[in-house]
């Protein structure tokens, strides 16, 4: 079988919590009341939910399919032709990371994503989220201790994409260990981006591609698609383009405090 590669991409996720004893047939004018019965949960206070989150989330892609598939987001996908050959599928579930649970898409690839690929990828995904798959999802009920719990994939404010330590399958990780030797170093100022790293990733892509350094800027994204945090990430980068943080990634031998993620907006 070819092998692939696994990215998860995480997504801040929140849950409504409904009570047994909130009246179930209220009336229109009553809806102040209902909902101040509700109670708001934010990924902290889910964590307790995850096993049953994710059983109501397998639940919900088999509906549909009459075989053992499960939805595949990448079914309903019709942007480039270049991320369809590339993403095999991409699937929704939870996954908790320091005491919080996240909403997590794994994504199922043939080979790393460009920049803008990736970009565009997060665009789809959000859509997902906040129209499609993700809308369905929190109307599905989940029956819990004292009441229910609808859970939301989306909100329309603070939502963003973290990519979490990728997975790769059967891929060796020289490279990455490796020292990275580029023959000609490139000045790119961080100060003032707006921490987007995909857009920094974005920009020291091209100055490469620019300067004759296509491969260069290949093994670039391919790192930082497998790094562990923004910060190492921002130091990835950094190894290909002089930028602020270019003296202190040969200098600093302390490793950078480990999150398990990094910032995709």
């Amino acid at each position: 079988m070819e092998d692939t590669i696994k990215i998860e991409l995480l997504t801040p996720l929140t849950g409504t919590f409904l009570p047994n004893e909130m009246e179930q047939d209220w009336e229109e004018e009553d809806y102040n009341d209902f909902e101040e019965e509700q109670v708001f949960f934010e990924g902290d206070d889910l964590t307790e939910y995850a096993s049953v989150i994710q059983e109501k989330i397998a639940e919900y892609n088999r509906v549909g399919h009459d075989d053992d598939r499960t939805d595949n987001l990448m079914d309903y996908f019709d942007g480039s032709a270049a991320i369809k050959e590339k993403v095999v599928s991409a699937v929704p579930s939870v996954k908790e990371l320091d005491g919080v649970l996240y909403g997590c898409t794994t994504l199922e690839l043939k080979e790393y994503l460009e920049a803008e690929e990736l970009s565009e990828l997060c665009e789809y995904l959000t859509g997902q989220y906040s129209d499609g798959w993700g809308e369905g999802f929190e109307q599905q009920e989940i029956p819990v201790e004292g009441g229910e719990l609808c859970i939301h994939f989306w909100r329309p404010i603070d939502f963003e994409f973290q990519q979490a330590k990728s997975e790769v399958s059967k891929e060796k990780s020289e490279k990455q260990e490796n020292p990275v030797n580029v023959p000609k170093r490139l000045k790119m100022q961080l100060l003032g981006m707006d921490g987007n790293v995909f857009a920094v990733m974005a920009r020291a892509s091209k100055l490469l591609q620019e300067n004759g350094q296509g491969q260069e800027a290949k093994e670039m994204i391919a790192r930082v698609q497998k790094s562990e945090n923004y910060y190492q990430a921002l130091h990835i980068i950094s190894e290909y383009v002089e930028t602020e943080l270019s003296a202190s990634s040969q200098n600093d031998t302390k490793p950078p405090k480990k999150r398990g993620k990094e910032e995709c907006r």
